[in-house]
């Protein structure tokens, strides 16, 4: 292979290790479709107990293997400014955020 070659392999995966490590951190990324009253999230790959403290417009569940790449079961939270989070669903305050969220009118949809 000639240096430049090796060059473009390196940053091709550079870039996709970077890619995937911010989305790791950012929990969650959003599609641009829309489901019911808001937008249709992808996936989540990984989830975190970390209590949210935003408002939430929109809730979804997503199963055990959804799809290849979704392993995980998860809720997913989509705030007021449009970040996406995945909770994992023994997050301690998790039941009593459901309950409040069900008095604002919002159930998590099955995805």
């Amino acid at each position: 292979m000639s240096f430049s070659r090796n060059c473009v392999v390196v940053i091709t995966c550079a870039t996709l290790l970077l890619v995937l490590h911010v989305q790791g951190h950012q929990k969650y990324r959003t599609s641009d479709q829309s489901f019911n009253k808001g937008v249709r999230p992808s996936c989540c790959v990984e989830s975190s107990s970390a209590y949210i403290r935003e408002h939430v417009k929109a809730c979804f569940i997503q199963r055990l293997n959804l799809f290849d790449i979704c392993k995980i079961q998860a809720y997913i939270f989509v705030t007021v400014s449009n970040k996406t989070y995945c909770v994992d669903p023994s997050a301690t305050w998790l039941p009593d955020r459901l309950k409040k969220l069900a008095a604002k009118g919002i159930t998590c949809k099955q995805l």
